[in-house]
């Protein structure tokens, strides 16, 4: 299946592939899970897939996102809980033409832009949500996302080999590793460090990592090549980016009866680090509800 350009913003032509992912992941999904049905199931182009943005966020994930925000508008999904995407009765049974997606978008954007004071922080207009720069409104979890991770993609990108490698350590000591050491040396073939999850208490496995502080992508032959480095020495391995992979190291890396590679490329990374708190800090601050005095202001 296709979803070559049409006229409209590029994320228009992903409202229906997003409602048939859905329907075919059984009427929710997580967000990874609708971008790898709809990379699987049609058309895009790999330059597409393997783009990014200035905050380093996937331009295709991104554009999926924008088409998740303007379907949940037009009441075809809702939001259960934040990262899980679910259709409505509506949406189960909407088959949308570009036609219809295009009117959809027209209807949703000029209702949003109607209810947006003019310059507020937020605001939604047709260059951006064409370009696909900023991320979807609903998903965003502060107001200056978008900011901070274009910052975060700099820092991480100017640290030392060997700062990244510290970096990379210590964020798996807070997602719940134990036991994690740096070892990358000479000789080590690409192995950078290793550690324990802990599933249980009862039980633990050994994993490798490895870290890679690259502006470019990722290929399949990089995964391969880890494999190999930890074959018979760990269960699981770790390859942690500050670029991006290619389709080909996805499917290299979740190859059957080899051993599982877990990817985290540059978006997941700082993702992570915001969920961690680790180089951020979230700061109160106070936020102005102009509906509140809307009623006291003159006509």
């Amino acid at each position: 299946m296709s979803v070559s350009k049409q006229s409209g913003p590029r994320f228009v032509s992903f409202f229906g592939p997003t409602l048939d992912a859905l329907r075919a992941l059984g009427s929710s999904a997580r967000p990874k899970e609708v971008f790898a049905w709809i990379a699987e199931n049609f058309d895009v182009a790999r330059s597409e897939l393997e783009a990014t943005n200035k905050g380093g966020q996937s331009k295709f994930e991104n554009q999926v996102s924008w088409a998740r925000f303007y379907l949940t508008k037009g009441g075809f999904l809702d939001t259960e809980q934040r990262g899980v995407w679910v259709l409505t009765p509506k949406g189960r049974e909407a088959r949308l033409t570009h036609a219809e997606s295009l009117t959809l978008f027209r209807e949703v954007h000029e209702k949003f832009q109607q209810n947006v004071v003019p310059g507020e922080k937020g605001q939604v207009d047709s260059s951006e949500s064409e370009e696909s720069d900023t991320t979807a409104p609903d998903e965003r979890a502060f107001l200056n996302q978008d900011e901070v991770q274009e910052q975060l993609v700099q820092i991480l990108k100017s640290l030392t080999d060997k700062g990244f490698e510290e970096l990379c350590a210590r964020l798996l000591r807070h997602i719940g590793f134990e036991d994690v050491t740096v070892t990358g040396k000479a000789g080590d073939r690409g192995v950078d460090g290793e550690g324990h999850l802990v599933i249980n208490q009862f039980f633990r496995t050994k994993v490798m990592f490895q870290c890679k502080r690259y502006d470019k992508v990722v290929g399949p032959e990089k995964i391969r090549d880890f494999r190999g480095a930890i074959q018979g020495r760990a269960e699981r391995g770790i390859l942690l980016t500050t670029g991006t992979f290619t389709r080909g190291a996805v499917e290299e890396a979740a190859r059957e009866n080899a051993s599982a590679i877990e990817l985290v490329d540059i978006d997941r990374l700082i993702a992570l680090l915001i969920n961690k708190s680790l180089g951020v800090q979230e700061t109160k601050a106070l936020a102005i509800q102009r509906d509140f005095f809307r009623p006291y202001q003159p006509a």
